[in-house]
Parts: C-alpha cells; sequence; structure tokens
C-alpha cells in the first residue's frame, strides 16, 4: 500500500468522529486535496474506509467491524 494511503488509514482509524478531504489532507501531510481526495477515494471503493457525500463535500470515516450479540 502506498505510504499516502497508510497515513490517511491511521488517521481516520484515530479519529472518533467523520473527517472532511482538507483535515486528511493536512494530518496526512499530503500537499495536493486532490491526491488526497483520490486516495481516499481509492480506500472507499477498496472497503477500507466508510465515506459519504454531502452537501459540503465528502466525509470519510473509519470501518466498523459488525459486531454481534451473543
Amino acid at each position: 500500500m502506498k505510504e499516502n494511503k497508510q497515513r490517511i488509514l491511521v488517521h481516520i482509524e484515530k479519529s472518533n468522529m467523520p473527517l472532511d478531504v482538507e483535515n486528511i489532507r493536512k494530518a496526512a501531510d499530503i500537499g495536493n486535496w486532490n491526491t488526497a481526495m483520490k486516495h481516499c477515494l481509492e480506500l472507499l471503493v477498496d472497503g477500507r474506509i466508510n465515506g459519504q457525500r454531502t452537501s459540503k463535500g465528502w466525509i470519510f470515516w473509519p470501518k466498523q467491524e459488525a459486531k454481534t450479540i451473543d
């Protein structure tokens, strides 16, 4: 996995709330917004993170494991 994607994953998994692309870009130390967005969308398509398009742009949050009740 590319270094940028790994840094994005680490930052998203540490967060307890959804993050927009600009916050992810700054935290992952990526210079270009479009590059950060591309990596986030690739991670979304790969099923590594969750994401949603909102009226203000995209937000992303960690993929949650389904918890079963025994």
